[in-house]
């Protein structure tokens, strides 16, 4: 992620290789304070150790719904033109 202007927001799982969606978001809020992040997670015991770390959380499985509703209140809904 050379350049956080290129995204409104990061979407990753909290489970992945090498490197987790917490540790990925906290990478993240310290370059780019400003770049919302959300963390989707379907293993309940993974977030009861680790915590949220202040990140908004989407539990799986979710509807695309939740996932509009989310990415419009921590983005106000706004979508800049490309």
């Amino acid at each position: 992620m050379q350049r956080a202007d290129d995204f409104d927001v990061v979407f990753s799982d909290v489970v992945m290789p090498g490197m987790s969606g917490i540790e990925l978001g906290q990478e993240i809020r310290r370059r780019y304070p400003d770049l919302p992040v959300v963390l989707t997670s379907g293993y309940s015991h993974v977030l009861a150790e680790k915590g949220r770390h202040g990140f908004e959380l989407l539990q799986k499985p979710y509807a695309a719904e939740e996932l509009s509703r989310i990415l419009r209140r921590i983005t106000g809904g706004r979508h800049p033109p490309r």
